[in-house]
C-alpha cells in the first residue's frame, strides 16, 4: 500500500488550548486533530506542524504534514476530519506533499500577528489585548525597525534552557492601525524561539508609553531576558501564514 505524504492547513481558536504541543495533561491542539485522524482513519501518526504555538495562541493558517497510508483523497479527508473535529479547529485545505516534505523544517518564512485594543471590548475579547494607555505608534515603528535583520533573540526567548539556535533574521517588523481602536503588529522571520513574538510586543508596548531605556539595541546586545519588558498575553497573537 502507498504511504503518501499528507499535508493539512489549518485555522484554530487557541483559546481553550494549553499550546499546539501534546503533554501528559491538558487539551492541545494536536492532540484534538491526531485523535480526529485516528477517528476517520483508523490510523495513529505523528503529525509535524510548522510552529508550536503557546497556550492560548491562535492560527489561521498553520500547516502540518503526516504519512497516511489509506485511499482516501486530500478533499475526503478533509471533509471528514471537520465532521468530527470540535468548532475551534477547522481544516482550511487538503492536499499531498512531495516525499520528504516536512512543515517544521522546510518553512522559510512564518509570519505573525498581535492586535491591540485601545477600549475594553465585550466581543472579541479573546482576541485582543487591551491597552490603557496612549501609544506613541511613531516612537513604536521606530524601535520596532531595530529588530530587522538577522539578530540573537535570546532577550527575547522566555526560556533560558531554549537549546536551539537563538538566532533569527527578521524581515518585516512593523505596526499599523486599522482603526482608531487598534493597532496591529506584523512580524515574519525565518524562523522564531520560544514566546519570541510576545515578549517583543511587551517591550515595544513600554516604548509606546514612553519607557525608553533601556534601548531595543542595548537589549538585543544583553542576550538577556530581564532586560526586556514582561511577555505580552497570548490572546492578541495569531500565526498568519507559513511560506514554503
Amino acid at each position: 500500500m502507498t504511504v503518501h505524504n499528507f499535508r493539512l492547513r489549518l485555522e484554530y481558536d487557541g483559546t481553550e488550548f494549553r499550546g499546539w504541543q501534546i503533554q501528559p495533561e491538558g487539551r492541545t491542539v494536536q492532540g484534538v486533530l491526531e485523535a480526529a485522524i485516528a477517528q476517520v482513519t483508523g490510523e495513529t501518526v505523528r503529525v509535524q506542524a510548522a510552529g508550536r504555538t503557546d497556550t492560548g495562541v491562535h492560527a489561521l493558517d498553520q500547516v502540518v504534514n503526516f504519512d497516511y497510508a489509506g485511499d482516501r483523497s486530500p478533499e475526503e479527508l478533509s471533509r471528514s476530519l471537520n465532521g468530527v473535529l470540535p468548532s475551534d479547529v477547522t481544516v482550511r485545505a487538503a492536499d499531498i506533499a512531495p516525499p520528504g516534505f516536512h512543515a517544521r523544517f522546510d518553512a522559510r518564512l512564518r509570519a505573525y500577528e498581535y492586535r491591540l485594543s485601545s477600549r475594553r471590548r465585550a466581543v472579541g475579547r479573546p482576541y485582543t489585548w487591551w491597552v490603557r494607555a496612549d501609544l506613541d505608534l511613531e516612537e513604536m515603528n521606530q524601535a520596532a525597525g531595530v529588530l530587522l535583520g538577522r539578530h540573537d533573540f535570546t532577550s527575547f526567548c522566555v526560556s533560558a534552557e531554549e537549546r536551539e539556535s537563538r538566532v533569527c533574521e527578521v524581515t518585516l517588523c512593523r505596526w499599523h492601525a486599522p482603526d482608531d481602536d487598534t493597532l496591529v503588529f506584523d512580524i515574519e522571520a525565518n524562523r522564531f524561539v520560544r514566546a519570541m513574538v510576545r515578549s517583543i510586543v511587551g517591550t515595544l508596548v513600554d516604548v509606546g508609553r514612553g519607557k525608553n531605556e533601556p534601548s531595543i539595541a542595548s537589549i538585543l546586545a544583553a542576550r538577556d531576558r530581564s532586560q526586556a519588558s514582561p511577555t505580552a498575553p497570548p490572546t492578541g497573537l495569531f500565526l498568519k501564514r507559513v511560506d514554503y
